[in-house]
């Protein structure tokens, strides 16, 4: 976009509807009401531009949730939104679209992404206004990856902070308003093509792209191997990638039953390593008898890894500063409400848990009386101590939560003296429950290292 300093405000909403004099590279989103055009926001959000048309034109890998194959790549002969669909709203924040379906045994309808997640540009300075094109992320900074928003509203409050990189243009969101009047109240999903047009892309933006493209992550096939250990156990054996995720898809009877796809075990070092796992502790096999695939999904920037034995975070929520002091290896912490620098009130935390969320976040569990505090620390950099939040507060533990904030946080190792004060750090002013959409997307909580008990088993 030529327009570098122009912010997405109320004022640039009507600028951009009006349409653009300078070139630039669009998405026109063709669907039964009509086609509607998105001007890629490509200088603000490079790499969340670089990550749609990758997905959009089928250069970028991605995996797919049905078998756990991977699919796309440089012959670009697979596109991760080809069937897209608009599904939900964020409320009246935002029409949902572009995560991929399928039905499980049960029946329920699954919703997932393109099997990774990417480094978002939450702090670009553009703002969430009507008709602008965002990158939802609904578990904390950093969990976006395939799934598209288009904002109805100006600044709504959407719980975790969301990358806007394109604003719709003309007319366009009279088509965006009648999708979404069907999608509410006829509860269904209006299909969607994607063309992409460049109208004039710059040199800047070219090379903003190539260096976005390289920040993405990759999806891999994963070698897999067999062995019989001396004791008669059988184990699988895998290679996975520095910086990466190992996931199994196992089929017990490819004539009968569908692959169920499982994320499994993080690689958070820098060389490749040997993982094995009994077949025992596998789901999905019958007797240790099946059909096993592997993939990777391989991070050039994994920013996140796991906290201390003992650590001390300070959090900035809504008008108030928290300081935990956490020991995960007794499995007990100290908490305190502080106003300037001081502890105003404090009490003991119960239990405690975390796991590497993501390449670039990492989930932390604190449970505080009756209610469970599940933090998601994103880290915009490796080796920094600070960075952003999202709060999701559980009553006993359950979801949906009865409470969500963001902010933004410090790191320390050691107990030692308390944490610097949050005073005069950008917090959020946010307090209203999020809304949450579609509701059966939720990743599942991992606090060993042994694989989830399978998700998603399809027919």
């Amino acid at each position: 976009m030529k327009s570098i300093a122009l912010q997405f405000g109320l004022c640039a909403a009507i600028l951009l509807a009006a349409g653009s004099a300078h070139g630039a590279v669009y998405a026109d989103f063709e669907t039964p009401h009509g086609t509607f055009t998105v001007e890629l926001d490509v200088l603000n959000a490079p790499r969340a531009t670089a990550n749609f048309l990758g997905l959009a034109d089928g250069s970028q890998t991605w995996r797919d949730p049905v078998t756990g194959a991977v699919r796309g790549g440089e012959a670009g002969d697979s596109s991760f939104y080809d069937g897209m669909r608009f599904y939900a709203t964020a409320g009246q924040a935002a029409l949902l679209g572009g995560l991929r379906s399928y039905t499980g045994t049960t029946g329920t309808e699954y919703w997932e992404g393109p099997g990774y997640t990417i480094l978002d540009e939450v702090t670009n300075g553009v703002d969430l206004a009507r008709g602008v094109l965002a990158m939802p992320e609904f578990e904390g900074p950093h969990s976006g990856g395939g799934e598209l928003a288009v904002m109805l509203t100006n600044d709504a409050y959407l719980g975790s902070g969301w990358t806007a990189f394109g604003m719709v243009t003309g007319a366009g969101m009279a088509v965006v308003d009648a999708i979404v009047s069907e999608v509410t109240n006829a509860d269904t999903r209006v299909a969607a093509q994607i063309t992409i047009r460049d109208a004039g892309i710059t040199p800047q933006e070219t090379q903003a792209l190539a260096v976005a493209r390289n920040d993405l992550p990759v999806m891999e096939e994963m070698p897999l191997g067999l062995n019989r250990e001396g004791d008669g156990t059988r184990t699988v054996l895998f290679w996975s990638l520095p910086q990466s995720q190992a996931c199994l898809a196992v089929s017990s009877n490819l004539m009968k039953d569908g692959w169920s796809v499982m994320p499994g075990n993080w690689n958070s070092d820098t060389n490749q390593a040997w993982m094995s796992v009994p077949l025992a502790y596998v789901p999905g096999l019958v007797d240790g008898l099946g059909f096993l695939y592997g993939s990777q999904a391989v991070y050039p920037k994994m920013t996140a890894s796991l906290f201390s034995d003992k650590c001390r975070i300070a959090v900035a929520h809504t008008g108030v500063d928290y300081q935990y002091w956490l020991d995960f290896a007794g499995g007990t912490g100290i908490w305190a409400r502080v106003e300037d620098g001081a502890p105003v009130e404090s009490g003991s935390i119960s239990s405690l848990g975390q796991e590497l969320a993501r390449a670039n976040s990492v989930h932390l569990v604190l449970v505080i009386g009756l209610n469970a505090y599940h933090y998601w620390f994103g880290f915009d950099e490796a080796g920094t101590s600070d960075g952003r939040f999202y709060c999701e507060i559980r009553y006993l533990n359950s979801p949906p939560p009865t409470a969500t904030d963001s902010g933004t946080f410090i790191y320390e190792d050691g107990w030692g003296a308390k944490v610097p004060a949050m005073k005069n750090r950008r917090r959020s002013s946010r307090t209203k429950t999020a809304a949450r959409a579609p509701a059966d997307r939720k990743s599942t909580l991992l606090l060993n290292n042994e694989w989830p008990a399978p998700r998603r088993l399809r027919r």
